[in-house]
């Protein structure tokens, strides 16, 4: 009888431990990335110049090692849920020379939201 109660008891310790809300690991990052000039006589206000966005992928690493990476969309939005830490961020656009995209470091918090919008030079002057 002992022994029913002991594992009775342990039983639902575990079912309650198991419905506790736990605190997570990961955090969430997104952003834009661009490039700029468009045009090379960039006039303000005009439409035709305003940066693109680029296509390509975002990387994020520690060091060498690449934690994940997330296809950029077509307006130049991404967006990744990546563990808490810091991060070198960097695009990747497939081997082509332009854009060029310098890296951006971020940290990640556990539960919450980072923004990185990123530059990247077109090379028109």
């Amino acid at each position: 009888m002992r022994c029913v109660i002991v594992v009775a008891a342990l039983s639902l310790l575990v079912a309650c431990g198991a419905t506790e809300p736990q605190s997570g690991t990961n955090g969430r990052v997104s952003g834009h990335a661009l490039a700029g000039p468009t045009c090379p006589v960039e006039q303000p206000g005009d439409p035709n110049c305003q940066p693109k966005p680029v296509q390509g992928s975002v990387q994020f690493a520690q060091g060498e090692h690449v934690v994940s990476a997330v296809r950029i969309d077509a307006s130049g939005a991404f967006a990744a849920e990546i563990p808490a830490g810091t991060y070198t961020v960097t695009v990747d656009t497939g081997g082509n020379a332009f854009p060029v995209c310098a890296p951006v470091g971020v940290e990640v918090r556990a539960d919450a939201d980072a923004v990185v919008d990123i530059s990247c030079d077109t090379g028109i002057r």
